[in-house]
Parts: structure tokens; C-alpha cells; sequence
């Protein structure tokens, strides 16, 4: 009577914590007498009756080297023959704890105690005192419900203090049967876990690059192993990738691996924040069974156009010379160019001029009332910004401060002409290579000091903030911003753009219906042949009357 009231409080207050999974266990075994009293008592035999709490699905119970948790409570009725010829029989019932380990899948290990209280009846007596026992086990797992076990261990039944106590060593079979009570729908699950959306314009760093975390459940009826991870997203993605394994996973375990993706350049269609609809394939092993489960997984993505301002170096991915708008924009400007070329003019710097006031001549405008203004955006990494790429700028026929530098950049690069980005507080600003070292540039301008020389290599920048009021305009407004910025202390990033692209490779949408419409050849020329006066004026110039002086002074020192 006292086990029952002891088995429904314990119940009732482990149930209390939640649903745990419970087990029945029979174990009949044979005893060997030891201690002081072998040589009064013979064999015996009996068998306990166990019924325990699995708690390993407690999700903060730590568990190390994949062990078990169970307590429970134990009934047992043992018989003891005496070389007297006669027969005592035992009853008992204890509190349980015990750990187990599954080392292969089918291969089941455990190890426990138990400690309470028994009756004895012997030869007309009654008399009662406290029971321990400890013992280990080895076993097959039929199922993850069912396992067959051998055992062995060491049992005490204390008699009175001042007398001697029965102990005894056992060993015997048990058959326990798992009793699930929690999830219904057996399986594994997985839940998608990202800080924020994934950025379309980097979809071909997520192959190395984590877009969050997937946590897979684990809601089988026993430890499932060797699971492998991988992730697809229909046309989004170009194959299946790997994203991660994990050896072994409880029974009601959750673990953790990066998600990763081989994104096609359909993820560049997305035109609006929102989800992909993903596919998470779980590979793994269920005591030996290989199987496989594929779960629907919904992936965050911001628009194609936004980028945040973390690294700026990344500016490279939008920057697309090979986009069929720019290219066929950039030779049409380039093949006005070759029909005016001046001689002993550097060649870069007259098809940057073409480029340049192509583009204002075509209509292109900057656009001052942006929803996402470059000034405050730039300077705040925080905030998601829309950039477009140079070929929605030529469709739109406007831009940003950067949406039209990287369409003057993009320009350039599709006309073998290297670019470089600068981007500044109040300004952003575009260098183009001239392709000469300072020695030749000395020959062609006033001053180096309106010029970047880095490496030998010397560029030419234009401000965006100037585009408006043409190439020479723009070109005097650069170096203005960047003298103001060396001398505010500011440092000033060089993105290079062929250099860029080795981190951040160029991710413009695959294919575009853009109409851009072109400024005529005459207009165009008309508006460089000013730029070219005026820079002959300023930079060629001042050469021109040193070489007049130089030379009316020799003629002078002939005469004389």
C-alpha cells in the first residue's frame, strides 16, 4: 500500500514539470548471499518492478557525453532459502535514479540505484528497515521503445542495527518498455532563425557567408544520428549546399547549423522586401534506419536595390559594365569620341569627358529629392539604403549622388577605362585612370595637385555634386572636397573597382528590357568641345605661353 501512495505522489509531482516520457520494467534476477550471513542463506531469486521518468527532453538539464536521466520508483518481492530448509520472502519499495547511454544505436548501457524501505516475512516474523541496491546494465534495443537487458549488481537488506544485515549480489534480465507521451507527429523540425533579411546584391557570398540559423528538432522517438543539412530554394538557387552535420541529436534536442545557399541570379528579381520560399532537406539516421525529411522554409530578402553602408568596398556588386544598357550606352558615347579625338591629348580622359556629358546630353539628371537621400544614408550604417543600378539610372533617367556616380563608373569600365570609387560624407565622388604615371601627366595638366596619383598610377575625380554643371565643373568640385577632406583629418576610401570585384563580385539582374534613349553625336559634341576649351585654357595654357616666353627669349639673346 505504501509504494502505490509513494508511485501516485511522485506522479503527480514529476508530471507537474511537463510531458516526460515514462517507463515499465520488469527485471527478475537470482541472488548470491555475501557478507557475514553467506553461510546461513542459499540462492535466491526475485524480480523488481520499475516504473521511471525519462528526463532527458528537459531542454535545460545539461547533458554530457549524450548520457541519460531517469528517476522513478521501484517495487520488488525477493524469496531467500536457507541451508535450514527454509524460506523468508522480502517485499520493498524505493526511489530510483539511473543514467543511460546509447554508444551505438542499437547498444544500450545504464547504470542505477535505488534506496527505500522492505518487509520481511521469515519463519512467522515481520520486521522492516531500509533497502539499497546499485547495479549496471547492458542491452539491445529492439526499438527505441523496447530493450533487452543483463545485468548485475550489489543489494542490502539492513536488519536491526545491532545484528547483522542480508546482502547479496545479483544478476538477471530486464525487459523495459518506454511509454512516449510527448510529440505526436514524430519527425525532425526545422525552424529558420536571421538578425535580418538576406541582401540579394551579395547572393553569391552566402555560399561561404551565413544568412542565419537553421535549429533542427529533434521529435523522434529516440536519438537520431550522422544528420546532414543542406538547403534549396527552387529557381533561387542554383544546386542544393551542404550547411552543416551534427554526429548525434537527442530525443527532443534542438541544435544549431549556418544557413548558407547557392543563390541563382533569380534572387535578383526581387523588386520588394519579402520571403522565398525555401526548402530544408534533414538526412540522418534512426537506430541504424537511414532517413530523410524535406521542410518548407521561408527565408527572409530585402529588395535587390538595398544595400547598408557596413563596407562600402561592397558599392562593387552594382556596379555592372557588362549590363547590355551600359554597354550599348558606353560604346555609342565611345564611337563619338574616336570620330573627335584631338592628338596629344591624353586618350582616357577625352572618352571620360564623352561619357560624362553623354549622359547629361542623353537627360540623365540628378535627382534632389530622393526617399533615401545619400547624405544622411551614407553616414548612417544602420539604415538600409535603395541604390540603383546603372541601368535603372538610364531607364529612370535619374539618380542619387551615387546612383549616378556608379553609372558614370560602370560607363567607364565597359570602355576599358579602370574606375575608382570615393565616396565622402557630402559628396561621391568617381576617379578615372588615365592610364599614365606623373612624369607624362606634367606635360598634360598645371598642377599634379588637381590629380590622384596612387601607385604611379594617376586619376582624374569627378563630384558627383557638381554633375549638373558639366565634366570641368565636376572635376574642380572633387578636388575641392577631397583637399577638404584631407584637411578635416577625414579618411578617404579608394575603392578600386577591379579590386573590388574580387571581394564583392558584380550582381546585376541577368536580363533587362531597358530602353535608354541617346543624346545625337552633334550635342554631345557640342557640349565636350566646351569642357576642351576650357581645360586647354587652364591646363595647356599657361604651358603654352611659358613655351612662347622661352622661346622669344632665345631669339632675343640671337640678336644680341
Amino acid at each position: 500500500m505504501v509504494f502505490f501512495v509513494i508511485l501516485f505522489l511522485f506522479s503527480f509531482l514529476v508530471l507537474k514539470i511537463g510531458a516526460l516520457d515514462f517507463a515499465v520494467r520488469a527485471s527478475p534476477f537470482f541472488t548470491i548471499p555475501a557478507g557475514d550471513l553467506a553461510d546461513i542463506f542459499t540462492l535466491g531469486g526475485g524480480s523488481d518492478f520499475t516504473f521511471d521518468f525519462d528526463l532527458s527532453g528537459v531542454q535545460h538539464l545539461s547533458n554530457p557525453l549524450s548520457l541519460g536521466y531517469t528517476i522513478g520508483v521501484e517495487g520488488g518481492v525477493a524469496a531467500l532459502g536457507t541451508k535450514a530448509s527454509t524460506v523468508g520472502q522480502l517485499y520493498d519499495g524505493s526511489l530510483t535514479a539511473g543514467l543511460y547511454w546509447y554508444p551505438l544505436s542499437r547498444l544500450s548501457i545504464s547504470a542505477g540505484a535505488a534506496f527505500g524501505i522492505y518487509q520481511s516475512l521469515y519463519e512467522g516474523n515481520s520486521y522492516s528497515n531500509t533497502y539499497w541496491r546499485y547495479g549496471a546494465e547492458a542491452g539491445y534495443r529492439f526499438s527505441p521503445s523496447l530493450i533487452l537487458s543483463g545485468g548485475a549488481g550489489y543489494r542490502q537488506y539492513n536488519y536491526r542495527p545491532e545484528e547483522s544485515s542480508y546482502a547479496g549480489v545479483y544478476a538477471g534480465i530486464s525487459l523495459r518498455l518506454l511509454i512516449q507521451t510527448g510529440e505526436k507527429n514524430p519527425g525532425v523540425n526545422v525552424e529558420v532563425v536571421q538578425d535580418e533579411p538576406l541582401f540579394p546584391v551579395f547572393s553569391s557570398l552566402y555560399r561561404q557567408n551565413q544568412i542565419g540559423v537553421l535549429k533542427i528538432s529533434n521529435n523522434e522517438s529516440a536519438e537520431i544520428r550522422n544528420v546532414r543539412i543542406s538547403f534549396r530554394a527552387g529557381p533561387y538557387t542554383s544546386s542544393t549546399l551542404n550547411c552543416g552535420a551534427v554526429p548525434r541529436l537527442g530525443k527532443r534536442k534542438t541544435a544549431e547549423v549556418p544557413l548558407y545557399a547557392d543563390f541563382s541570379q533569380a534572387i535578383l528579381s526581387f523588386s520588394e522586401n519579402g520571403f522565398i520560399p525555401g526548402e530544408v532537406l534533414v538526412e540522418y539516421e534512426l537506430l541504424g534506419s537511414g532517413r530523410s525529411a524535406v521542410l518548407s522554409a521561408a527565408v527572409g530578402v530585402y529588395n535587390r536595390n538595398s544595400f547598408r553602408w557596413t563596407d562600402a568596398t561592397g558599392l562593387a556588386v552594382f556596379v555592372s559594365p557588362l549590363s547590355p544598357e551600359v554597354l550599348d550606352f558606353s560604346k555609342y558615347m565611345v564611337g563619338i569620341a574616336r570620330n573627335h579625338l584631338r592628338a596629344g591629348l591624353n586618350r582616357n580622359m577625352q572618352f571620360a569627358m564623352y561619357l560624362y556629358e553623354g549622359l547629361r546630353a542623353s537627360g540623365i539628371n540628378r535627382d534632389p529629392d530622393s526617399q533615401t537621400p545619400y547624405s544622411e544614408y551614407q553616414s548612417d550604417p544602420e539604415k538600409v539604403d535603395t541604390i540603383q543600378f546603372p541601368f535603372q539610372t538610364l531607364m529612370y533617367r535619374s539618380g542619387d549622388r551615387d546612383d549616378l556616380g556608379l553609372l558614370f563608373a560602370a560607363s567607364l569600365e565597359a570602355a576599358g577605362i579602370k574606375a575608382a570609387l570615393i565616396p565622402l560624407g557630402a559628396d561621391f565622388i568617381v576617379a578615372c585612370s588615365l592610364d599614365i604615371g606623373p612624369v607624362e601627366a606634367e606635360n598634360l595638366f598645371s598642377s599634379l595637385g588637381n590629380l590622384i596619383i596612387i601607385d604611379d598610377e594617376v586619376w582624374m575625380p569627378l563630384a558627383m555634386s557638381g554633375y549638373q554643371d558639366g565634366f570641368i565643373n565636376s572635376w574642380v568640385a572633387a578636388v575641392a572636397a577631397i583637399n577638404a577632406a584631407y584637411d578635416s583629418g577625414f579618411g578617404l576610401d579608394f575603392i578600386v573597382l577591379e579590386e573590388a570585384w574580387r571581394l564583392y563580385p558584380s550582381a546585376a539582374p541577368a536580363v533587362q528590357t531597358a530602353t535608354v534613349g541617346k543624346a545625337p553625336e552633334a550635342n554631345v559634341f557640342r557640349v565636350v568641345e566646351t569642357d576642351m576649351l576650357r581645360y586647354i585654357s587652364s591646363e595647356l595654357g599657361p604651358k603654352i605661353a611659358d613655351a612662347r616666353n622661352a622661346i622669344a627669349l632665345q631669339a632675343n639673346s640671337a640678336v644680341l
